[in-house]
């Protein structure tokens, strides 16, 4: 996507976000709920006393003072009513769904779904807002956006923009040409130029210690897609071609790197089935976007068997997985995976074929538990089974303060001894055995023991599913009773789980642009105690903390600040990680005028986590440098280019 076409985006997303936080302040306003103070609810009418009574259990889940509370809320529900139109437009663009959004004067200036709902039902022609919320749920409904990010209790889902508002907010999207909206990167785009403004003023009052809401407008910059690319095929696809020397995929990666170093080549089998690619600073998700692509190819050259058009979905069930403090941003790419899968899938399907993911891996960490007696209504659920409780426990009072630490949560060991230490018995009530599962030792010690004395571990994938399944169960209760407040916490409560899931395992590939410069108070007190080699800037906390989340063999693939390989303040990072636990592979020296709106000097990189049999001397090891600081913006990109084409292609003698 180019500048142009980039600097429609940025005029359309600021224009539609002043508008839609214009429209949602005066809704706010008609519920009593000003911007200094809330009045009482007594005389409010009946729907808008039942919208007010969920507005303020949703302002108090945020745990701020009130009015930073109500502008918090204005922004994440305007980008939510935002990102669900974009979502629909680029879904519509594609063909997934019906038109829903743009109109035409051939339906009478309605959108093809708007007709013909008013020809299924003339009465909804007397009401233009009745008729424009009932195509929205319809189309969202079809596309499947409540599998994504919008549970029917939302807490900024609450509210809708009248007429007046949509109307104009729609204009202004279907003014943008269309090849813009086929792109799927619009997406990460849009919600870049949403924090312009706030990125503004952050900069403009902030030195020292920011807040957790400070941390994703102020690193929220979309990666350019060569540079993306350029990790994607040094990482995924350099793996790849190690364990398949053969593959075809081998004259496909235009961008990979002759590696010329003298590393073992790991003896665990790759299956692609179990390959796991994380980004634990996901923002919009553009690694994944790009990681999708390689896995794609890689599923159908290891799988023929498989028809294509189910490969999409096993892709974001199984190899994809993405960690953000932002909701927005976990938002942004959700939709956009999923939209995607949804476009991959249409294209092979067949008669009779589906789209249905069980699962999209996209974990927000922005929890924020209301309690008052809600947590221990919620550990109620696990009275049962006293392992499961403590496990439970353990998980809640992990996650207090996620949203300030997001990926940089440390739970791997001692959640993984809670884990481990969780056994049930080999017979069941009633004398039932239990079904083996992944306990293959069982006949041999079932010899020595009877099985009424034998007790096995339960695998964590079981433990979490029955957390999983009590959390679903907890949250449909009281939803039911419409008790906003408990439901708000087994929200939080079903985050929690999902987040401890996927930051407790290892990945073949961790891809990120992780943030950077100063951390929040509170993360900066837990990095000192858990990243001590780091905790001095949280690129680098990210980046001891990707190596942690490596297995052995296995690659990250960053793009940072350029700072850790001068500075000596980095210098542990630099003796006591890039020498010993993860070394550097191929480095791009990139300098100034990387990315839109950015002013930091950049680095992106490889590196390459060590395993006990690798056979490698750091001090042997080479590592492959492309200066291209001298360059600004596209330029970068071609002198690459233009230097990998002079380079010898290939992984030196392995391939």
């Amino acid at each position: 996507m180019d500048r142009e076409q980039r600097g429609r985006i940025r005029q359309l997303v600021l224009f539609c976000r002043q508008r839609l936080e214009q429209e949602f302040d005066e809704l706010l306003r008609l519920h009593g709920l000003l911007p200094e103070r809330a009045l009482p609810a007594g005389g409010l009418p009946g729907e808008r006393l039942v919208r007010r009574e969920e507005l303020d259990w949703a302002l108090l889940r945020e745990g701020l003072p009130y009015h930073e509370a109500r502008r918090r809320w204005l922004g994440h529900a305007a980008f939510t009513f935002l990102n669900r139109l974009f979502a629909l437009r680029v879904a519509e663009v594609h063909g997934v769904i019906k038109e829903t959004v743009i109109t035409r004067p051939r339906y009478g200036n309605r959108s093809l779904r708007e007709r013909d709902l008013v020809d299924a039902d003339p009465a909804l022609t007397a009401d233009p807002a009745e008729l424009a919320r009932r195509a929205l749920a319809e189309a969202s409904a079809e596309l499947a956006i409540p599998l994504l990010f919008l549970h029917s209790g939302d807490p900024y889902s609450i509210l809708d923009p009248r007429l007046p508002a949509y109307r104009e907010v729609r204009e202004r999207v279907a003014a943008v040409p269309e090849e813009i909206w086929q792109q799927f990167e619009f997406l990460g785009w849009a919600y870049q130029y949403f924090n312009s403004e706030v990125r503004s003023q952050i900069r403009a009052r902030l030195r020292r210690n920011p807040r957790p809401d400070d941390i994703p407008p102020i690193n929220q910059f979309y990666t350019v897609g060569w540079i993306v690319k350029f990790l994607v095929e040094n990482t995924i696809g350099r793996l790849w071609l190690e364990s398949r020397p053969a593959s075809r995929l081998k004259n496909e990666l235009s961008y990979l790197v002759r590696s010329s170093g003298n590393t073992r080549l790991s003896r665990r089998e790759l299956k692609v089935e179990n390959f796991k690619v994380l980004d634990p600073a996901c923002g919009s998700g553009h690694f994944l976007l790009q990681a999708f692509d390689l896995l794609f190819a890689m599923w159908r050259e290891a799988h023929p068997e498989i028809p294509p058009a189910q490969i999409p979905a096993k892709i974001l069930e199984h190899n994809l997985y993405g960690v953000d403090i932002d909701l927005r941003a976990c938002q942004i790419a959700a939709l956009a995976l999923y939209l995607k899968g949804r476009v991959v899938f249409e294209k092979f399907k067949e008669a009779g074929d589906v789209f249905s993911p069980g699962r999209l891996n996209i974990i927000c960490a922005d929890i924020r538990f209301l309690d008052g007696g809600r947590r221990a209504l919620f550990l109620k659920h696990f009275e049962g089974d006293k392992k499961l409780r403590q496990i439970v426990e353990q998980i809640l009072a992990a996650c207090e303060k996620a949203f300030h630490l997001g990926s940089l949560l440390d739970i791997q060991q001692p959640l993984e001894d809670l884990f481990r230490s969780r056994v049930k018995p080999v017979v069941a009530d009633g004398g039932r055995v239990v079904e083996q599962m992944a306990f293959p030792f069982l006949p041999r010690v079932a010899e020595q023991l009877s099985f009424h004395d034998l007790k096995v571990p339960v695998p964590k994938e079981m433990t979490v599913e029955e957390i999983w399944c009590a959390v679903r169960e907890f949250i449909s209760q009281y939803t039911e009773k419409k008790d906003m407040g408990t439901m708000f916490f087994g929200l939080d409560a079903e985050r929690a789980i999902n987040l401890v899931d996927v930051l407790s395992e290892q990945y073949d590939v961790v891809l990120m642009n992780p943030p950077y410069g100063a951390m929040p108070a509170a993360c900066k007190e837990y990095a000192r105690e858990y990243y001590p080699l780091t905790h001095s800037d949280y690129y680098a906390a990210f980046i001891e903390r990707a190596v942690k989340l490596t297995r052995p063999g296995g690659y990250v693939g960053a793009l940072t600040g350029r700072t850790f390989m001068f500075l000596k303040s980095f210098a542990r990072l630099r003796t006591e990680i890039l020498r010993t636990d993860a070394l550097p592979e191929v480095f791009l020296d990139l300098g100034f005028h990387v990315l839109d709106e950015a002013t930091a000097r950049y680095a992106a990189f490889t590196l390459r986590k060590r395993s006990d049999d690798d056979g490698v001397n750091w001090k042997e090891h080479p590592v492959t440098f492309f200066r291209l600081t001298p360059w600004h913006w596209d330029e970068k990109r071609v002198k690459f280019e233009e230097a990998l084409q002079k380079w010898p292609t290939g992984l030196g003698g392995q391939i």
